[in-house]
């Protein structure tokens, strides 16, 4: 995903694909052309910022530290997470970028239209053909919570 997302390809790069025309789906969401449109304007917002891989990772820290994920139960620790890896983009996007001032909106705009797709679309579309059929809130929660 690192790839997809800080490093355009020569040409353009296949969209997401849609299930195949009579194949029997079942999961809870199936992908519609608005839903492949988010995924590929998303996709094409980060291409035109050139996201770094410092800002990738920041940016990942701010989405995967989420405290209001349903059912969690340490919201304050993961808030100050979330809010420690948006310093730290503000901070390198101010160092690294000075002649740039609206970068740190422009990579918040971003994480908006990430925002916007359906957590279940992506699972149908990316993960369901390897691990089967996911509940992103589910598997995100495990992850928070997991004692190491």
């Amino acid at each position: 995903m690192q790839r997809i997302l800080t490093a355009r390809q020569q040409g353009e790069q296949p969209p997401p694909r849609a299930p195949a025309p009579g194949r029997p789906q079942h999961g809870p969401h199936l992908p519609s052309a608005g839903d492949i449109q988010a995924i590929k304007s998303f996709l094409a917002k980060c291409w035109s910022l050139d996201i770094s891989t410092k800002e990738y990772a920041y940016l990942k820290g701010t989405v995967l530290f989420n405290p209001d994920l349903p059912g969690l139960q340490c919201t304050q620790y993961i808030e100050g997470l979330q809010r420690e890896a948006q310093q730290a983009l503000k901070e390198h996007v101010r160092l690294v970028h000075r002649g740039d001032e609206a970068r740190f909106a422009k990579l918040n705009v971003v994480l908006s239209l990430l925002r916007s797709i359906n957590a279940n679309v992506v699972a149908e579309l990316f993960f369901r053909p390897i691990i089967g059929a996911v509940n992103m809130d589910d598997m995100l929660l495990e992850m928070l919570c997991a004692k190491l």
